[in-house]
């Protein structure tokens, strides 16, 4: 953001026709999402006094918004805060540079720059969002599936090494799994690590939500 001398909050804001009552869900650190309900928490009688930042949550994969008919899902490359803060919409904070402190706690403003040669600007922010509309029920697997391809993405990889050569110095000496076999798409692999006593760990999750698809897969 440039230097205006003026404090902004710059969002991304996307509007339907749905009829969401108050409800949204947002991920619980990119695994299962949670169910919020603007302006009210289960633990305790909320005293509504911040109505825009009081409903944001923080997001690590996404968020979606549902009636009885549809639902609207965004997944996002990275953390950042979001909320429905009116029915039917989802909104996601892109960038914010304040220049006066907010008053909660930290006693500065919420001004990042980035220097160089004594020369300070505000940060440049990007971002990708990928959204997605699906019939009711049938948007979990794609916000796992997707989610996953944009938390891990595939990565090419290039050697000028001698294809013979690096075969007779990494040939497998034995197998028990077929070398055609793949995981299914609900399962990931997390760790496959040879200890020190000659044991391996091997840790897999479950990617897909609670009820949508029970795995099973070979060993």
């Amino acid at each position: 953001m440039e230097e205006d001398g003026v404090g902004k909050e710059v969002i991304t804001q996307l509007t339907t026709s749905m009829l969401t009552n108050k409800e949204f869900y947002t991920d619980s650190n990119g695994r299962d999402f949670l169910k919020r309900v603007r302006d009210y928490r289960e633990d305790w009688s909320l005293q509504v006094n911040e109505p825009v930042a009081g409903n944001y949550y923080p997001l690590n994969l996404g968020i979606y918004i549902k009636d009885n008919k549809s639902e609207l899902s965004i997944l996002v490359d990275r953390a950042t805060g979001g909320g429905s803060i009116k029915d039917g919409q989802v909104e996601l904070m892109l960038h914010r540079r304040l220049l006066s402190d907010d008053g909660k706690g930290v006693a500065e403003a919420l001004d990042e720059q980035v220097c160089q040669n004594n020369n300070c600007q505000g940060l440049t922010v990007r971002g990708n969002y990928h959204v997605a509309i699906h019939n009711l029920r049938s948007g979990s697997q794609w916000r796992r599936t997707t989610g996953q391809e944009i938390y891990s993405p595939l990565l090419l990889a290039f050697s000028h090494e001698n294809m013979g050569n690096w075969k007779a110095f990494h040939e497998t000496k034995g197998t028990l799994i077929d070398p055609n076999y793949s995981l299914p798409p609900n399962v990931a692999l997390i760790t496959l690590e040879e200890l020190d006593d000659g044991m391996v760990l091997l840790r897999l999750a479950h990617l897909y939500e609670s009820l949508v698809k029970t795995p099973s897969f070979q060993l």
